[in-house]
Parts: structure tokens; sequence; C-alpha cells
């Protein structure tokens, strides 16, 4: 009953964010790079054999370029030569994109499954958390699902580990471990989970599972590194303090291996999921103050993520005090399994900083919260009248802002979506000009034109100034 109850109540939510992502205009910059690169429009791609493509063989060459993402352009190829039609491959590929979403979602409604009131009062709120955290948000951007698919898969593999231990389990996990990866290396973050699950007895990990895990995550590893040539020591450009470093810029000025940049930007990336700042690498909301020009919604994702991180860290607290030296339960597993996953994707991110980078670890830190929230119910009932009243306006008032951080990620995919309309209105004559020698290219780009240009279907914005400065709509 409380699971339907909990369904209906996320439902409005879902359906927004969903319809927004799926009406969306695929932007203008990358994607059409993107699909150019996997011979979208190319009729020798339809004609070719899969296993002797050229273009194939590139996807899955570590040393090709820089970032690897081999199943993300396999992806496009393979819609591509099973349709030979661009609209159906556009429309798969939103497939994909929305559903990647939304299986998140319904597995973590799923995995939380209240059984009464408290629960699910802590379980909506966790959602709102999960849906309103920066790692989640930056991950909407289309065409860029890299992480966005291997959060759902994460998810799958922690409640595969502990569920009563089946003989399919293992192969399970290491495949979906290797999609995961092989969409982007943040994916990576399922190993140590996998081995924290076996420290910690969690009843589906079996030692099978684990050397087979690492043994898949070491040969990937092994491969990049011995195959993937020279690198250089930043792949994209950093944020250091309040501004931009360009990665050419970054790599004359810190040299070949900076390890003080890259702690920096692995602390960053993890401080990011914890208290929402900085923003890639910078520290917008004290450059905002230092420049007088703080926005509500900031304040409101700076004093929300330290709030709720100081409560799941209560909890924690309270939960390793009450199963030390004993048996390994759930919510002990769950503080283990976030520690873990805020530190490897931190870890992971040290090429440089950005919010997407932290995808795996939301999924855990709602989790967290989750168990932190009714935690904090409960010990606000059983509390004396005054500190309840108390307690209970605190946790609905921290409620009431994650929230509206969930509403600012709806209301971002649906800004982000007039910006790509607006984009392509302004720079599509530039971009002919710029790549009028690539037939590729021009060709994909004037194929794209109508869904770029035609009027948006997501409704405008239709409320005053001041919501959008609470959801963020104003900062993007």
């Amino acid at each position: 009953m409380w699971f339907v109850a909990l369904l209906l109540a996320s439902t409005p939510l879902l359906f927004a964010l969903i319809r927004g992502m799926w009406f969306a205009p695929y932007p203008i910059s990358e994607t059409v790079a993107l699909m150019d690169l996997a011979g979208v429009m190319d009729p020798s791609v339809l004609s070719a054999g899969s296993g002797l493509d050229p273009r194939v063989q590139a996807f899955f060459d570590p040393a090709a370029r820089a970032w690897y993402r081999p199943l993300y352009h396999f992806t496009w190829w393979a819609f591509w030569r099973s349709t030979g039609s661009l609209a159906a491959t556009l429309f798969l590929f939103k497939m994909l994109e929305a559903g990647s979403a939304l299986l998140l979602l319904g597995l973590f409604l799923w995995r939380l499954r209240p059984k009464s009131f408290v629960e699910c009062a802590a379980a909506s709120f966790a959602l709102a958390v999960l849906v309103g955290t920066p790692g989640f948000r930056d991950n909407l951007e289309q065409p860029l699902l890299y992480t966005l698919v291997g959060m759902p898969l994460m998810l799958i593999v922690w409640m595969l580990l502990e569920r009563e231990r089946r003989g399919w389990y293992a192969p399970v996990i290491v495949v979906l471990t290797m999609i995961a990866v092989g969409y982007k290396e943040q994916g990576l973050v399922m190993l140590p989970l996998v081995l924290a699950a076996w420290w910690t007895g969690a009843p589906g990990c079996s030692r099978t599972t684990t050397l087979l895990t690492s043994a898949a995550c070491m040969a990937y590893l092994i491969f990049r590194f011995t195959a993937g040539g020279a690198w250089p020591p930043f792949g994209q450009d950093i944020g250091l303090g309040f501004s931009i470093i360009p990665a050419s810029t970054a790599s004359e000025r810190f040299g070949g291996f900076p390890f003080w940049v890259y702690a920096y930007n692995a602390i960053s990336t993890a401080a990011n999921v914890l208290f929402s700042e900085p923003t890639a690498g910078v520290f917008t909301f004290v450059r905002a103050v230092r420049d007088g020009h703080v926005e509500p919604w900031q304040i409101n994702h700076l004093v929300s993520s330290i709030a709720l991180t100081a409560m799941v860290t209560w909890w924690g607290i309270g939960v390793w005090k009450r199963d030390a030296g004993g048996i390994w339960t759930t919510e002990s597993r769950v503080v283990v399994a976030t520690v873990v996953a805020v530190a490897a994707s931190g870890a992971l991110g040290f090429n440089y900083a950005r919010d997407r980078l932290g995808g795996m670890a939301v999924v855990f830190y709602a989790i967290a919260a989750f168990y932190a929230m009714r935690a904090g119910i409960e010990r606000a009932i059983h509390a004396s009248r005054g500190v309840m009243v108390a307690a209970s306006l605190g946790l609905l008032l921290l409620a009431g802002a994650w929230n509206i951080r969930a509403l600012g990620t709806v209301e971002n995919v649906r800004v982000m979506a007039d910006k790509s309309e607006r984009e392509w209105l302004a720079d599509l004559q530039s971009r002919r000009t710029e790549f009028a020698r690539q037939t590729g290219y021009l060709q994909i780009l004037e194929a794209m034109v109508p869904q770029g240009t035609r009027p948006l279907s997501a409704p405008p914005r239709a409320y005053p100034e001041w919501v959008a400065a609470w959801l963020g709509a104003n900062g993007i």
C-alpha cells in the first residue's frame, strides 16, 4: 500500500522530468560531431560488416583518442546501421536516454519500498535528493548519457548483492560492470563497491563474484594503460579556484603529472556530491559572495547540502556504533557503500572536475538520505514535545529545500531544451560555413535542422521571476 502511495506521489515529478527530456531537441554542439564520428548518415556503415568496419575498430582502440567511450560511439553506429534512418536513430537514442533515467528512478523507488508512513515520507524525500543533486542533473545533458547509463546498472548490481545469492549473479554483475565502463570509466566505481560488499558480508556477493569482477576491471585497466598511448595531463578544461583554465594552458603551467591539481580535482568532485560546491572545480558560491551577486538557489543548494550531509553523517556514525563488532546490516553496508562510492568517484575524476562525474555516488548518497531521514523522523517522534516540534520543523524545511531543488532539475531540462533551440537558430549558418568541406557533418546537420528548429513542445516558463531565482533557472 505504501509503495503504491509513493508511486502516486512521485508520478508528477517523474512525468515532468521524462517528458522534458523526451521533447527536448538535440543540441547542435557536440551532437552532430558525435554522430559524424560514429558514421551516422554514412552509407558505407549500412553495408560494412560489423566485425570488419574500421570505424568500429577505432571505437575500441584506446589510442585513437584521449577520451575512451567505446560503447557510446558503438551505440550511435549500431542504431544507424540497424535502421538506416536518422529519425529512427534519434528516436532509439532518446529512448535509451530517457529510459535510463526512468529505469534509475523506478529502481530507486523499488529499492526503498516503504512499509510505513514514516518510510514513505523518507523515500519521497530521498527521491527529491536524487533528482536534485548536481550529479544527477548534469548527467541529463543531451546527448551525453555516458554516466546516466551506468547509474541504473550500478543500482541493479547493488540490489543483486543485497539479495540471497544465486549462481548467475557473478556473470551478470561482471557484464553490467563492463557495460557501464564501456560507456564511461566512472563505471569502475562498481569494483570498490563489489569489494566493499564482499568485505561487509553482503548476502549476494560470493568470492567468485569478487574475483571475476576484480579480474575484469584489472584486465580493462591493463589494456587501457598499455594500449592507450600518450595521454595529455588534462582531458578537458579544469576549474581551479574561481576560474576555468584551458587544458592546454593547464598542461603548460602545471607540468606532466601535477599531483596537487589531480588531488584538487578529485576532492572537488567528491565535495560537489556532499555540498554542491565547488561546481566543475570552481567555487561559484564563494565567487558570488565576493562579487555581491548571490542568488537564492545558490544559498538553497549549499545550505540544504550541508544540512543533509550533516544528517547523513549523524546517521552513519550511529549505525557504525550500533553495528560495530557485530553482524553487518543493510544500513551499515549502505554507510560503507556511500563512503566508497563518493571516494571512488572523486578519484576517477582526477583529470578534471565535473558535476556529472559524481553521478555514480549520488545514488548511494540518496539511499543514505532515506535512512537518515527515517532515523531523524523516528528520533523526533520519541523526543519531548519541544524537541519534537523543533526537529519536525527542521526536517520539513530540509525536505522543502530538496523538493525545490528537484523541481529545479525539471526546470533545468526545460531551460536546456530552450537553449538548444536558440543555438540551432543562432549557430546554424555559421556551422554550415565552418564545416562546408566536411560532407558527412554537413549532411547530418541539414537532416537535423527540423528537430532543432521546431517550436518547443515543452511549455514555456509560467511562473514569476522570484520563483525562477529559487529554482536556479537564472543560473543555467
